[in-house]
């Protein structure tokens, strides 16, 4: 479980702010809990490639199959994802991203996902993601991300600041900050879509 503050900004000024509380089981389960002012009384639940949305003036949740794009959007805004089933990356090339010596590894679209280039420090044995950037599929640079701050949470080193970029709307950028790290064994029921409590 972890809580994930998003800071939206145009032409560098604070624009809006939102607040949730992921709960992540595997790979497949997530549970978000919508805590800014606004939004306040919304959860979201993705099983796989089902989602369903509750919202505060419906008497039942309500499910969707959302797009590749959405998808990918809500899990880069809302925690962890696992690229590793989306993609097969291969090693390109070597690349200095400002004091850091990386290592560039290069994947292309698969069936549920875009092109990224991402950008590795350290050993293979223990590497740390740097940069990373976003392609459509015809080649079009829309995204890019830099993992600016990791700490230490049970022994393991885990982000807790990452920005992304719109490489289309260059005045545009979002923070996302993670805090609250707690990992902890998460009852199946909380990922039932047919539980009666917020879900």
């Amino acid at each position: 479980m972890l809580h994930v503050k998003i800071t939206n900004f145009e032409s560098d000024k604070a624009d809006e702010e939102k607040l949730y509380e992921v709960s992540q089981k595997g790979t497949e389960k997530t549970y978000v809990e919508f805590l800014s002012p606004r939004e306040k009384g919304q959860h979201l639940l993705m099983l796989g490639d089902d989602m369903w949305i509750f919202l505060p003036d419906t008497s039942r949740p309500f499910a969707s199959r959302p797009s590749s794009a959405l998808r990918r959007r809500l899990q880069r805004r809302c925690g962890p994802h696992n690229y590793a089933a989306d993609y097969t990356p291969t090693y390109v090339r070597t690349e200095k991203v400002g004091a850091d010596s990386c290592y560039v590894l290069d994947s292309p679209p698969g069936a549920r996902a875009q092109r990224i280039s991402a950008f590795f420090s350290g050993s293979r044995e223990d590497a740390r993601p740097v940069k990373a950037e976003f392609y459509l599929t015809s080649g079009k640079h829309i995204k890019s991300a830099t993992f600016d701050e990791y700490a230490s949470v049970a022994g393991h080193s885990q982000l807790r600041r990452m920005t992304l970029y719109d490489e289309i709307r260059h005045n545009s950028h979002s923070v996302l900050e993670y805090s609250g790290i707690a990992p902890r064994e998460l009852p199946d029921k909380l990922f039932y879509q047919g539980r009666t409590d917020r879900f």
